[in-house]
């Protein structure tokens, strides 16, 4: 019996070799391991290893180890968990039959030193692994969950691989992100798909740089215009001119006209203009209104005195140049009267490097450090964010994309909430009033002043979101606007995004996104991560985070079997519908035409046979067919030799063996028109 079994382990492992080196192009390298382990022989074959290994499991055990083997790998049920933790994931593999095949530095030899017969407990576990690990071991694994993007997951593995990554995921980098959602209006579908995201530019490219300053001009402007109006309310009793103010009226001034001729260029009322009628700015003026600016927004200074300046006519040409300008400049209720940016490092996460800055010269600074080996991109700062408690947050939503064509999102219907630990205001920037990121927020000691309602902890759950929005009256709408405004965002921009997304079928990946909203819970977009922190580092997170990877697994697999099978908290929130592509989409190259009868030869013999294709002409109304209109003759060949033959006709005509022609060129001719001429 121990010969019948050798035999039948060598025989086994010589076609798993032999199907192995076959197929050896369509295995990544990290689902099949071809090196050694460190902890024994090396040069031992996988058929003496597997002699040696017996001697440590009953036969009973060591025959049900081998049939759960080739069961896995008979019925495809073979996974590979690429980085270790994941435990929900391995969990839910195993409990619908599937059998890890664990990296090859995570099995080991038996120990030399110890007695086969009294190894229990966790080493025998570590055991048995390797001997799975060796009937498997030339066996392509069948579902592969890893966390790195390794070329070789995706270039070498067999298109049926199920793989929890794609290979293309721009949108999960900063710059990425920026770059798509620029082309995010061609994707905007009212009730479907419909992006809010601060506006972004990544400054290390000269084009997008000089947006920015644009961009970063023109929002001082508006909110000195705006910061002017509210000083003028009726229920603002703070009086903004005294006789020892700092800042002159024409800084007011210039930004009413700037705020003009940003409206007459963006309805084209100024297409008539020659250029001497456009008034150029030049960088000191900019530069002194920036200061003005600064002085009186964030040092709180006072406009100077002037007996000869109409204050309630400058007040008038503000509050219109400012309800004009809505309609050209739709992030205005973001703003605020600041002008605060978040500047981000593009290549990194979990908010290391971000910082608020309020001035321009500062952040293009960045970008002449010496040795700067990062790549900013900066982001409008929400001026108005919604806060609890006086306690800045944002919302954590996961979503799944199973297909990228057609695209198939699926969104998480529980998120959570992370809290600052610090009271929120718009005058300190340090990152724990203002950056919610939990790695960020757990060097920090919550604030003794902040209200007792918040949880120690940092974090709700959407559930008890809810609950507060109906302790405050506002209970319709997380349903109404938030949720569904979060499913419209993540469409639209995942729509802006697909172009540049791997397109690899039996490919998934979890997302995290993060959202804010403000002050009218409306949610805007702030980024998307991939590999989104899972680790239980609260109780919020401990219970919410294993539930969804046992809940993408019901998508990924169990639906793949059962459309109807339950997806737990996942919902498809979209599912592209591409249209069929005709069979043909070039020109009609048909050439119809008239049989000419022997009778109606006789008759035109004197006329030479035209092969000049012509289109059948459609009767309308009672229009009737001319008889005499040139037809082609009755033609069996390629249509495309007729349609050569059409744009040169000359080449029909007989000639001689020097090319001459032996007809008259008149035969080409239109009958009609050879009958007028002899008419004449």
């Amino acid at each position: 019996m121990a010969i019948t079994m050798a035999l039948e382990e060598s025989t086994s492992d010589s076609k798993l070799h032999k199907d192995s080196t076959n197929k050896k192009e369509l295995r990544p390298l990290s689902a099949v391991s071809y090196s050694r382990s460190e902890h024994g022989p090396e040069t031992t074959s996988s058929v003496e290893q597997l002699k040696q290994y017996k001697s440590w499991v009953s036969t009973e055990r060591w025959n049900e180890l081998k049939k759960i083997a080739d069961t896995a790998m008979k019925d495809h049920k073979v996974f590979m968990i690429k980085g270790g933790g994941f435990p929900a994931v391995r969990r839910a593999l195993t409990e619908r039959g599937w059998i890890e095949k664990y990296e090859s530095h995570k099995v080991r030899h038996p120990p030399a030193n110890i007695d086969p017969k009294k190894v229990v407990g966790k080493e025998l576990t570590k055991v048995e692994r390797m001997i799975l690990y060796k009937f498997m071991e030339h066996h392509s694994v069948d579902f592969l969950w890893t966390t790195k993007r390794d070329k070789y997951d995706w270039l070498l593995s067999n298109k049926e691989v199920v793989i929890s990554r794609f290979c293309r995921s721009i949108f999960t980098t900063k710059e990425g992100l920026t770059a798509s959602l620029t082309q995010m209006h061609w994707y905007t579908d009212p009730g479907t798909a419909l992006t809010n995201f601060p506006r972004c530019y990544n400054i290390h490219n000269s084009d997008n740089l000089e947006e920015f300053i644009e961009d970063f001009r023109t929002t001082a402007c508006i909110s000195l215009v705006k910061w002017f109006c509210q000083m003028f309310e009726p229920n603002n009793e703070n009086n903004p001119i005294t006789n020892c103010g700092k800042v002159p009226f024409s800084a007011i001034e210039f930004a009413i006209n700037r705020l003009n001729e940003y409206i007459v260029f963006y309805s084209h009322k100024d297409i008539d203009n020659v250029d001497d009628e456009i008034q150029h700015i030049w960088e000191h003026e900019w530069d002194q209104f920036l200061t003005h600016h600064y002085l009186l927004v964030h040092e709180k200074a006072k406009f100077m005195a002037d007996s000869n300046v109409n204050v309630r006519q400058i007040e008038r040409r503000a509050s219109k140049a400012l309800a004009s300008i809505a309609k050209y400049w739709p992030q205005l209720d973001i703003d605020g009267v600041l002008n605060i940016w978040i500047v981000k490092p593009g290549n990194k996460c979990r908010g290391k490097g971000i910082q608020l800055m309020n001035n321009i010269k500062d952040i293009i600074g960045l970008l002449n450090i010496p040795a700067q080996k990062n790549r900013y991109v900066v982001q409008k700062y929400i001026e108005n964010p919604l806060i609890i408690y006086n306690t800045k947050f944002d919302i954590r939503q996961w979503f799944l994309i199973t297909n990228c064509q057609p695209l198939t999102i699926w969104i998480y219907k529980d998120s959570y909430l992370r809290f600052s630990s610090q009271i929120f205001s718009l005058s300190n920037y340090h990152e724990s009033v203002h950056l919610t990121n939990n790695a960020v927020q757990t060097k920090y000691k919550n604030n003794g002043e902040r209200d007792k309602a918040l949880p120690d902890e940092n974090m709700w759950d959407c559930h008890s979101f809810k609950a507060y929005l109906r302790q405050i009256g506002k209970s319709e709408l997380w349903d109404s606007k938030i949720y569904p405004g979060i499913k419209q965002c993540l469409i639209g921009a995942m729509l802006a995004c697909q172009e540049s997304m791997d397109k690899r079928q039996n490919s998934f990946e979890l997302y995290g996104a993060d959202f804010m909203l403000t002050e009218d819970f409306t949610p805007w977009l702030i980024e998307i991560n991939s590999s989104p922190d899972l680790a239980p580092t609260t109780s919020v997170t401990a219970r919410l985070c294993p539930q969804c990877l046992e809940d993408v697994i019901k998508v990924v697999l169990d639906r793949r079997y059962n459309a109807d099978a339950d997806t737990g908290t996942f919902e498809l929130a979209y599912k592209q519908v591409i249209p069929k592509a005709p069979a043909y989409l070039g020109l009609s190259l048909c050439i119809n035409g008239r049989r000419l009868h022997k009778k109606q030869l006789k008759e035109h013999k004197h006329h030479h046979r035209s092969v000049t294709p012509l289109a059948p002409r459609t009767q309308i109304g009672d229009v009737i067919e001319d008889a005499l209109q040139p037809v082609p003759p009755e033609y069996s060949g390629p249509i495309i030799t007729d349609f050569l033959t059409w744009l040169n006709p000359y080449d029909s005509l007989p000639t001689n063996k020097d090319g001459i022609l032996l007809g008259p060129k008149d035969s080409l001719t239109d009958p009609r028109k050879t009958r007028k001429k002899s008419r004449i």
